[in-house]
């Protein structure tokens, strides 16, 4: 346990503070911290040892063993480059066949393994992630155990350090809980000491194999068992996540300072002027003022808002027949001067990835409208992550309102917004659930003619 103190408490420590003066976000999607459970199917491989006994020295080796284990997991700290994950796990009994030109005729058994760690986890900040990677350092308890058909079991116990890393693929579709599956590898970091002539002794005693002249047959006072700790493990791990941790601090706004005004330059004092001599009396003419020509009547026009699905950028088929509609009845007055493509999402996953959402959702809604005959040259075409929520984004509802395109024209232009054609809100996740359909706008139609007056209704009498 020593050992244990040593390794684990300091380190944690570190990278405690370590994530406390990064960029940390907070648990909000989730009430507790996020946790997970893990099984694996794993490789061990075992040292081998150099024996010396009366008759010379050999090399006793042992062969890898396959074995199942569980571990648990908190995700408590959650930073701008990902988070730290403190684990606790359990490896079942497994074989261990040790070998010296010939299989040992007695079984050693790796009777247990306890590990608690700690470890740094990358790429689980963006939204629908898939791959993600990490390195951390365990404390492993290991117990190994021979017995033989002579002598008693021999068993020996050790705490010692290992690194690990892991790679492995989240199938994320925005659930608090995500299955995973992956690869770790670790290695021990430290040595357990064997003495060779112990070793010996236990070999003959367990196998009851005394060479001639040999009297003693007690077993020494370290087991031959230190002789094959394991030292390097392999595994296949799959499990499931459970809670959410939005790791990606939205960067506040900075305020804009006031602008300052100049202050007016001093105005001199117009110099005095000679006296002028009494004008000549002239005739007034009167001059006719020039008639300005009457402002150019406003051009009606509609707005257009077209939603989509979570983390898409396409639009579905409704929204992409309302789009085609909107362009036929606009394209022959819109000026692309004043007119602005911007695009929204919502307030899940991290800035980058939502500016490049809003980019992309907008140029393709610039797109579909360039072709169908909209002329966008000179257009303002861009994206604006969450910054200009519609819709509350605590709620399924206001989020879908919030994953938008708008098309817009210039406050002070020729046009005059009337209203709005707008898509349906898309729930669209991974392609099971459509928005309705939405009707594309109808063309122009000419003005309804003024209705003939009543004729009034005869007073009863």
């Amino acid at each position: 346990m020593a050992s244990l103190t040593r390794w684990i408490l300091p380190l944690s420590a570190s990278v405690g503070l370590f994530a406390a003066g990064g960029d940390t976000g907070t648990q909000t999607p989730s009430k507790g911290w996020p946790w997970e459970v893990q099984l694996q199917l794993d490789q061990m491989s075992y040292s081998s040892a150099d024996v010396t006994g009366p008759l010379g020295g050999f090399k006793a080796g042992a062969d890898p063993s396959t074995g199942f284990g569980i571990r648990f997991a908190i995700d408590p700290i959650c930073t701008s480059w990902g988070s730290v994950l403190f684990s606790a796990g359990y490896r079942a009994s497994s074989d261990v066949t040790i070998k010296y030109g010939q299989k040992a005729p007695f079984d050693l058994k790796h009777r247990s393994q306890v590990e608690i760690g700690v470890m740094a986890r990358f790429g689980t900040n963006e939204p629908r992630r898939r791959w993600e990677w990490g390195v951390g350092v365990d404390e492993r308890f290991d117990a190994m155990r021979a017995t033989g058909d002579w002598g008693t079991p021999t068993e020996d116990k050790a705490w010692r350090p290992w690194v690990r890393g892991m790679v492995r693929y989240v199938w994320d579709d925005g659930k608090k809980t995500q299955p995973f599956l992956g690869l770790e590898v670790a290695g021990a970091l430290g040595k357990v000491e064997v003495n060779d002539q112990n070793y010996y002794q236990d070999l003959v005693v367990l196998t009851n194999t005394f060479p001639a002249g040999h009297r003693s047959r007690v077993q020494g006072p370290e087991s031959l068992t230190r002789g094959h700790f394991p030292t390097f493990q392999v595994a296949l791990v799959g499990g499931i996540r459970f809670g959410r941790a939005n790791c990606a601090k939205p960067a506040a706004m900075a305020p804009v300072p006031p602008k300052e005004e100049a202050a007016p330059a001093p105005v001199a004092a117009p110099a005095p002027t000679p006296a002028e001599a009494a004008p000549a009396p002239v005739t007034e003419t009167t001059q006719a003022k020039p008639v300005e020509p009457p402002p150019a009547p406003k051009v009606d026009v509609q707005s257009l808002t077209v939603h989509f699905g979570t983390n898409k950028f396409e639009a579905n088929k409704a929204a992409v027949e309302a789009v085609k509609g909107w362009a036929e009845k606009y394209k022959s007055v819109v000026d692309p001067s004043v007119t602005s493509v911007i695009g929204h999402t919502d307030s899940r996953g991290s800035r980058k990835w939502n500016e490049k959402l809003s980019v992309k959702r907008a140029q393709n809604v610039a797109h579909m409208l360039k072709g169908n005959g909209l002329n966008l040259d000179g257009a303002k075409i861009e994206g604006r992550a969450f910054d200009e929520p519609i819709g509350d984004n605590n709620t399924k509802e206001g989020r879908a309102l919030n994953r938008r395109t708008d098309v817009t024209f210039k406050d002070g232009s020729k046009f005059r917004v009337t209203g709005k054609t707008e898509t349906a809100p898309d729930y669209t996740r991974t392609g099971v659930r459509r928005a309705k359909k939405v009707a594309a706008p109808a063309a122009d139609a000419a003005a309804p003619a003024a209705e003939a007056p009543k004729a009034p209704k005869a007073d009863k009498k």
